[in-house]
């Protein structure tokens, strides 16, 4: 039944999506596997999102502290490489913010004011703008090219300031902003993987299947534009106008492909979720992504997977932002109890009896597609391809 129809529950109507992202967890600050938090703490899912309408900006409050208050993330940078950094960002009683990283051989960094909007001190970087963004955030970019000679593992990072200038102070835990999309994009000596999004981005949903893609938002726009591609066992590649090449005394150099506009609305399917795990131990530790089956204090049993890596005794009811529920859709709960019932009867070599339950299992989803279309009307829309609609040309 899940891949019968575009179920509202399951199938995301232009999520924004970052192809080409060296960072991972770009939207969830709070997992701390990828992220690291100094002097800050932060909670994930605490916002609506600028651009999808998702709850899923992290939000970042100071502790009392007195030092640098930052989230950090390691990556690694490329020698000779232009970069843009970027970030949606949005004052919750910090208006100050710092960007940076540091090649190992230069820093590149600026600082943003989110109450005039507006770009202050500046180093080394080539180019930075700060614009205005729904629901109060401001995109917040830095370009630059790295001088380093070989390939450094190094840390992108967002800090708090008290004035666009002063980064290390006693902190004010009523005071942070909130933070979505963080993105370090290659700009120049680009390969197809930077137009490339995962159909198992870390930090994301899992696609099962991709409906549509648009460069602007289908939840904005009266006439979105489509965004061609084409599938791959690593992904959906997007295509743009084709690859460029330059040429030295006369020969072909290596290719570029061209860079592609961040972020892109995707309509797909998720994956269908997977009910099994070990029943929850007290005594036990789990890790990020590992699925387990919980009773609370009223018996009530259900599998959840965790979000951020727990210690012994945090379960979901004493450490509830560390785990999330894997629900059983209402829409999918009738039919999935008469063709288990059908599955069963057949085992049991009722063939008759199981024929018959199947019958009913399918009058049951009949019955929720006739609620979709016809008495909701929700329709998936027509999808015209012309002049406008890229193509690939490889």
């Amino acid at each position: 039944m899940w891949s019968k129809g575009p179920w509202l529950y399951i199938c995301p109507y232009g999520e924004a999506r970052f192809a080409g992202n060296k960072l991972i967890y770009p939207n969830n600050l709070a997992e701390t596997t990828s992220w690291t938090a100094t002097a800050v703490t932060v909670t994930a899912n605490s916002l609506t999102n600028p651009l999808d309408g998702r709850t899923t900006a992290s939000r970042v409050l100071e502790t009392s502290a007195t030092s640098a208050h930052k989230v950090t993330q390691s990556l690694s940078v490329l020698p000779d490489t232009q970069y843009t950094f970027s970030a949606y960002v949005r004052a919750n009683g910090r208006t100050n913010v710092y960007f940076l990283l540091d090649d190992g051989t230069t820093s590149f960094s600026a600082f943003y004011d989110l109450s005039a909007g507006t770009v202050g001190t500046v180093a080394n970087a080539a180019t930075t703008s700060i614009a205005l963004q729904p629901n109060g955030f401001y995109l917040c970019t830095m370009t630059f090219t790295s001088t380093n000679t070989t390939v450094l593992t190094k840390d992108y990072q967002i800090s708090l300031s008290t004035n666009g200038s002063t980064l290390s102070y006693a902190g004010d835990s009523s005071k942070g902003v909130y933070v979505w999309g963080t993105l370090l994009q290659q700009t120049s000596n680009t390969t197809s993987v930077d137009s490339l999004v995962a159909w198992d981005q870390t930090g994301e949903e899992v696609m099962d299947v991709v409906f549509a893609i648009w460069r602007n938002s289908p939840l904005l726009s009266i006439y979105p534009t489509m965004q061609g591609y084409s599938l791959t066992p690593s992904g959906i590649q997007l295509i743009s106008s084709g690859t460029t090449t330059s040429y030295t005394n006369g020969v072909a150099t290596m290719p570029t492909f061209p860079v592609i506009n961040n972020p892109v609305f995707v309509y797909y399917r998720k994956t269908i979720p997977s009910y099994t795990g070990d029943t929850y131990s007290a005594t036990d530790t789990y890790a990020v992504d590992e699925q387990i089956y919980f009773t609370n204090s009223l018996n009530k049993g259900d599998f959840y997977k965790c979000l951020v890596a727990t210690s012994a005794g945090q379960s979901p009811s004493t450490t509830a932002a560390s785990w999330e529920i894997i629900p059983i859709q209402s829409t999918f709960f009738q039919y999935s109890l008469y063709q288990s019932f059908g599955d069963w009867l057949i085992s049991d070599g009722q063939m008759d009896k199981g024929a018959a339950t199947y019958l009913i299992a399918q009058d049951k989803m009949d019955t929720e597609f006739d609620k979709m279309e016809r008495q909701q009307g929700d329709l998936p829309p027509m999808k015209v391809a012309t002049h406008l609609t890229s193509r690939s040309s490889y």
